[in-house]
């Protein structure tokens, strides 16, 4: 172990990192790494060891390019090649969201002082959502407001304001956890998914959940993520990250409720393919809520149950095109009627929180219907009644 001062009131030791200390931390070498490439500070590999398996890989990529280019200034924006936005395994970015500080010795060793939060990449974006990085965010409650039933525009408005933004973290530190659906930019993400969070495990009181931010690109981009996800082999970046979350919180014998909501759902199913094909074991600590669900809920629960997640509860609402149609939980021909009837209160530009069958949890179809009369929507609450007759035999 060699000693050196940097100008810090300290001297301090740095190392390379070879197998044995790689295996020691738990840190996945890259297939093509060398040895003493590039050393690394005490903190610096507490910091790469407590990332998850991707994260690690991507920063251990980071470290590799300033190691080859120690004198480059690199770009944080997003790649102009439109074919690698598109082909969804792919980082969309040409640099990742963990700052590497590092040093040259005066023979020329590149020195990795410390990994840290690029704190101008994390965080929503105002006005360009698809610079937002999928990254973990703990997000705490600012205020009790919950959707518990039916709520006026200004009870959604309050709704808004029970959560916080959320700090960015590398790793799972609370009891709850969330995948959020397409074009959600981080600040929706953070609210919404605290109510989703709330109404699938209500007796829990949560102060704080982790949200595992899946960020939108643009509705164009976002549903052919949905769709490579079901339809490709290989995974989008997406779901590789969360597969390792979920293999990180695992291993450190943490046990987290997670909900997911929309393309969440989809996301999971695919890191739950690639957690199966990559990681293998168990993950039966955890367990799993799924609301409006953007992929076929048999197939998840398959899966989940295949390495040994509970699901817990699914809250589909019948009237709702996402799970009925796009997830194909319900392909018949009633289903497909109602969700062609409801579809502009999900897509349309009567889309709303307050009215969508979609966007808040589902608590049971008499609560949605009185949840479109406070809105004035009386022909679709009509509807609804209908739809409730028939399933409790009740004559209107």
């Amino acid at each position: 172990m060699s000693w050196i001062h940097t100008g810090k009131t300290q001297a301090f030791n740095y190392t390379g990192l070879d197998k044995n200390l790689a295996q020691e931390h738990g840190i996945r070498l890259p297939s093509h790494y060398l040895n003493n490439q590039w050393q690394l500070t005490h903190q610096a590999l507490l910091m790469l060891a407590s990332l998850n398996d991707y994260d690690q890989q991507q920063v251990m990529k980071e470290i590799d390019y300033v190691t080859r280019y120690p004198g480059s200034t690199y770009s944080t924006r997003h790649s102009l090649n439109p074919l690698r936005r598109i082909y969804r395994t792919r980082y969309p970015f040409r640099c990742y969201h963990y700052l590497i500080e590092y040093r040259t010795t005066t023979s020329g060793q590149v020195v990795i002082d410390d990994i840290l939060f690029d704190q101008s990449l994390q965080g929503a974006k105002s006005g360009n959502a698809a610079a937002e990085r999928t990254m973990l965010y703990q997000v705490k409650r600012k205020n009790p407001n919950n959707y518990t039933g039916p709520a006026s525009q200004s009870d959604i408005n309050s709704l808004q304001d029970a959560w916080d933004e959320g700090t960015p973290v590398h790793q799972v530190n609370t009891e709850h956890a969330a995948v959020n659906g397409m074009q959600n930019d981080q600040r929706k993400a953070a609210w919404l998914m605290g109510a989703h969070a709330h109404a699938a495990y209500q007796s829990d009181g949560i102060a704080a959940y982790t949200l595992f931010h899946n960020p939108s690109d643009g509705w164009k981009l976002d549903l052919a993520e949905c769709v490579f996800d079901k339809a490709s082999r290989s995974k989008s970046h997406n779901a590789q990250h969360l597969a390792a979350v979920l293999a990180q919180v695992q291993q450190q014998g943490k046990s987290v409720k997670w909900v997911v909501h929309s393309q969440g759902a989809i996301v999971f199913n695919a890191a739950l393919i690639h957690y199966r094909q990559h990681y293998g074991g168990l993950l039966h600590r955890q367990q799993l809520t799924i609301h409006g669900s953007g992929a076929n809920v048999s197939k998840l629960t398959q899966l989940a149950n295949g390495v040994g997640i509970k699901i817990v509860a699914v809250r589909n609402n019948p009237f709702d095109v996402v799970p009925n149609l796009a997830g194909g939980n319900d392909l018949s021909a009633s289903s497909l009627c109602r969700s062609i009837k409801f579809c502009g209160l999900v897509l349309g530009k009567d889309s709303e929180p307050g009215v969508s069958p979609h966007t808040l949890p589902y608590l049971g179809i008499e609560t949605y219907k009185q949840q479109l009369l406070m809105f004035g929507q009386h022909k679709k609450a009509a509807q609804v009644q209908k739809y409730i007759n028939k399933h409790t035999g009740k004559v209107s």
